[in-house]
């Protein structure tokens, strides 16, 4: 019996990755979740934040947004508005779009509007994590 799972991560833009691997973790609004092969099936929302995924015995991370998702015995795909890796991130880049979006966030006219420019400030923050480890 194989203890990898099919893991699948797809966004509007592109097929982030596919492939075996042994573990993912994401983030859920209950917090960090690990998923191994023959996990009970489900389906979960997914938080912006970093994920990790362990294939081959070396782990790898990415940047994800909000999203879904679905977990089977063998295949687990995760729904993404963006997922990225870390070399993909242009720093110079973030940081304009936190302050745009802080200034979105001061003015919103309706909750929605303010939720919208929190969730993509997470995902943001996210990004600025994974490019600039806080040292423990």
């Amino acid at each position: 019996m194989s203890n990898t799972f099919q893991l699948n991560i797809v966004t509007p833009d592109r097929a982030f990755f596919s492939g075996a691997v042994e573990s993912l973790v994401i983030n859920t609004p209950d917090g960090e979740m690990g998923i191994l092969c023959h996990a009970l099936p489900m389906v979960t929302v997914l938080k912006s934040g970093i994920l990790r995924i362990c294939q081959d015995g070396r782990w790898m991370e990415a940047v994800n947004s909000d999203g879904f998702v679905s977990i089977m015995r063998d295949k687990v795909t995760v729904l993404s508005q963006s997922c990225e890796w870390p070399y993909e991130i242009d720093i110079q880049r973030v940081d304009q779009e936190i302050t745009v979006l802080h200034d979105k966030e001061k003015k919103a006219k309706s909750v929605y509007e303010y939720k919208m420019a929190k969730a993509q400030l997470a995902a943001q923050f996210a990004k600025l994590r994974i490019k600039r480890p806080i040292d423990d």
